[in-house]
């Protein structure tokens, strides 16, 4: 039989943990590689960089006092997704758990080469380096909550619909390599949205339907059949966490959650 062993590199989370528990059923012998997040301080200093001051100090007021209250709002909501379609984000037992500082570590990637997985599932990571990608070419798969690649980078529905573009809030799972949501694109499905829902939910549609799709292709990958599909548009933007200013703007015109 041919090696079924997946390692989940990932930074410990909601949407971790419901991958987890659904590939658990199936692949028995998984192990968990959880990663230190960025530090805050490093993140934030990237983002200045990248967007300017007032730009991130937006998206921080967004992030610090708005998402949070949203996602109190919704905590029924987000049972209620769990529930129907039957995943679970009760925590990853400690044993099938390993901790590292970082992915692209070297000593990182001996480890992972010494667990020698077939397939490596990640979640949540900072962007991995070439050299990870290299050694692990072809055995990389990611959940991206979003449709690439028009969609890129974070908030993936919530911009589609911000730009009344329902054909393309969805998901994606793809092949990773060295850039940002760039890979193969190995299938991808909308999600329907629904009156309760917003900024703190679409997160867990759309990662309720990346996981059917994970499963999917998991298998695939397994029994040989794994096909790359073309994208659906020559579109291809990157897009970032909204200020409080675009949030409660979209929010008003748009009538955007």
């Amino acid at each position: 039989m041919m090696n079924q062993k997946i390692i989940l590199l990932a930074v410990d989370c909601d949407f971790t943990k419901m991958i987890y528990h659904a590939l658990k059923k199936a692949y028995p012998n998984i192990e968990v590689i959880f990663e230190e997040p960025v530090s805050k301080g490093k993140l934030i200093r990237g983002r200045i960089k990248k967007l300017g001051v007032f730009k991130v100090l937006g998206q921080l007021i967004f992030q610090i006092g708005i998402y949070p209250f949203l996602k109190m709002r919704s905590e029924a909501r987000i049972k209620t997704i769990l529930q129907t379609t039957g995943l679970s984000s009760e925590p990853i037992p400690l044993e099938v758990v390993h901790k590292i500082e970082s992915a692209n570590d070297m000593k990182s990637i001996d480890l992972i080469k010494y667990k020698a997985p077939a397939l490596v599932i990640i979640n949540g990571t900072r962007i991995l380096s070439k050299e990870f990608v290299q050694t692990f070419h072809g055995r990389i798969i990611n959940i991206h909550a979003g449709i690439t690649p028009a969609y890129r980078g974070v908030h993936g529905a919530y911009w589609a619909l911000v730009n009344n573009d329902p054909e393309n809030c969805g998901t994606t799972v793809h092949f990773v390599d060295s850039g940002i949501d760039t890979g193969n694109i190995l299938a991808q499905a909308k999600i329907e949205i629904e009156q309760s829902d917003n900024f703190a939910t679409y997160p867990y549609l759309q990662f309720a339907k990346g996981i059917n799709l994970l499963m999917d292709a998991v298998q695939k990958f397994f029994d040989g059949s794994l096909k790359v599909i073309p994208v659906r548009s020559e579109r291809s933007a990157l897009w970032f966490h909204p200020t409080f200013i675009e949030y409660f703007y979209n929010r008003k015109t748009k009538k955007v959650k």
